[in-house]
């Protein structure tokens, strides 16, 4: 049930940042489709939930080894 209710939170971080992200880009007038090529923007896109998903992991592996010990 623990890793159930952390790969959820992972999963809301995603979508929450994707969003924030999306309407940033849309704010600031920013072209967002894929046939502009590799941009700044894409790299965000990506590169922002696999830093959340890291984090969450990196919690988890600090609190599994505070138990172990």
């Amino acid at each position: 049930m623990k890793s159930q209710k952390k790969l959820m939170l992972a999963h809301l971080f995603a979508l929450v940042s994707l969003v924030l992200i999306l309407a940033v880009a849309n704010l600031l007038s920013l072209n967002v489709s894929i046939s502009g090529g590799v941009n700044f923007l894409h790299v965000v896109l990506i590169i922002v939930p696999q830093l959340g998903f890291g984090y969450l992991f990196w919690n988890n592996v600090k609190t599994e080894k505070k138990v172990l010990s």
